[in-house]
């Protein structure tokens, strides 16, 4: 009597931690999804800013505003370099 007792108290707790165990691996699934799909979203936000940067940064562009604004390219004695 006293062997069917634990048995049975085995099996149960061999049914809880497995149900347990279930659980937490559908949470973490779930978390890692959501975190992946974080993780896409941040990163096409990141290109499309690197993106706008370089447009901003395009030394054609810079070019045509500073012909627009009336300024000129100095010749190499009026460029000085600071360290």
């Amino acid at each position: 009597m006293y062997k069917y007792f634990l048995l049975i108290i085995l099996i149960i707790l061999s049914i809880f931690i497995y149900l347990w165990q279930q659980n937490t691996s559908i949470r973490f699934a779930y978390k890692v999804s959501n975190l992946q799909t974080k993780y896409n979203k941040i990163s096409i936000e990141n290109d499309l800013l690197k993106l706008k940067i370089n447009s901003l940064l395009a030394l054609e562009k810079m070019y045509s505003i500073a012909d627009r604004n009336g300024l000129m390219r100095p010749d190499g004695n009026n460029v000085v370099y600071l360290n």
